[in-house]
């Protein structure tokens, strides 16, 4: 229900009427001091009144907002500015012949000249639905950022799962292989690594940012099926200052750029490789590196990101827009190198 905040109506109903009753004493500004000071007492009484009714009126029309159709509401609020008038000028007209009965009984001109009255009920309506127009702008803004969020949400989650299927046929085929030889030591060791990797990587409640220890930990669990699976092929070199492992991190960030140095710096081909993972503070962000010395990309042109970068390349723009980048480049010497540019703050 769009509806202003009645503490926002009410001090702005307050406001308008103690406006209201300021403007109505200069009415009396250059009249005998006894007289003065009797309507000003008397103007208290009513404009309090005023204001009460005007709170009785909000609180109506809050509960008519989804009930009432448009044509009807205005002719609800047309005949509660003229009953809350005939109210406040009937109540007038009494107040004045119980506190001041010395200056004579009301007349037809007394009650006329308090008919400018509705003009302080049309100004309390226009601010009513100044403050309604704005609450249901505000409702938009929420709703709309609620939906954005949202979405984010749901795309960040998609992007983490997108696990590459041929990994996960890759894994079993290893296991299967090691149970075949009758290693059974090695094939529950590769099984747990897998769990463990697909407990963090599929959890629907996993964090959006994780302690960079706990990230480093889930590429420990990929990497031992893959140095599994590579044996002697496959060699892992970490430096990692310690004072950085509490920086919080994407979750599962470094694996699709761990999983591009195996796939093109190993997959088909018989040479041994390692992979460099190092972290470091640069120009007030944290930058974390993935570094192999396999094969390079090509230098024709025809290189370009593929699912498991482009990936990372967006969920770095849904968590953290143009604070954080992906650079991705051959290696001086052979290889690849991807550079993930966080910020610290």
């Amino acid at each position: 229900m769009n509806i202003p905040r009645m503490s926002t109506l009410g001090l702005a109903t307050i406001i308008l009427w103690a406006l209201g009753y300021a403007l109505w004493l200069t009415n009396f500004v250059f009249e005998p001091f006894p007289f003065q000071l009797d309507h000003s007492l008397r103007g208290v009484a009513i404009f309090t009144l005023g204001a009460t009714l005007s709170f009785g009126i909000g609180r109506m029309l809050n509960g008519l907002q989804d009930r009432a159709e448009v044509r009807t509401l205005w002719g609800i609020v047309a005949a509660t500015i003229l009953a809350a008038t005939a109210v406040l000028v009937s109540f007038d007209v009494v107040v004045m012949n119980v506190i001041a009965p010395h200056w004579g009984g009301p007349t037809l001109t007394n009650v006329l000249e308090k008919i400018p009255m509705v003009w302080m009920f049309l100004a309390w309506m226009l601010l009513y639905f100044a403050l309604l127009a704005d609450s249901k702008r505000r409702d938009r803004e929420v709703r709309l950022a609620q939906a954005i969020t949202t979405a984010i949400d749901a795309q960040h989650r998609l992007l983490v799962q997108q696990i590459n299927p041929h990994f996960l046929f890759n894994a079993l085929n290893t296991v299967y292989a090691l149970v075949v030889d009758g290693d059974g030591t090695r094939a529950r060791r590769c099984l747990l690594s897998l769990s463990a990797f697909l407990r963090r990587s599929i959890d629907p409640d996993a964090p959006r940012e994780v302690p960079l220890s706990d990230e480093l930990a889930s590429i420990r669990h990929y990497l031992e099926i893959e140095l599994t699976r590579f044996g002697e092929r496959l060699h892992l070199d970490e430096s990692i200052p310690p004072g950085l492992l509490d920086c919080r991190v994407p979750a599962l960030i470094l694996q699709p750029l761990v999983e591009n140095c195996v796939k093109h710096g190993l997959t088909g081909h018989t040479r041994r490789m390692t992979i460099w993972l190092s972290a470091s503070l640069e120009h007030d962000k944290l930058v974390l590196s993935v570094e192999d010395d396999g094969r390079s990309p090509p230098q024709d042109g025809t290189w370009s990101f593929g699912v498991g970068l482009n990936n990372v390349k967006q969920r770095l723009q849904l968590l953290h827009g143009d604070a954080a980048r992906l650079t991705a480049n051959a290696r001086l010497g052979g290889g690849f190198v991807s550079r993930v540019h966080l910020p610290t703050a």
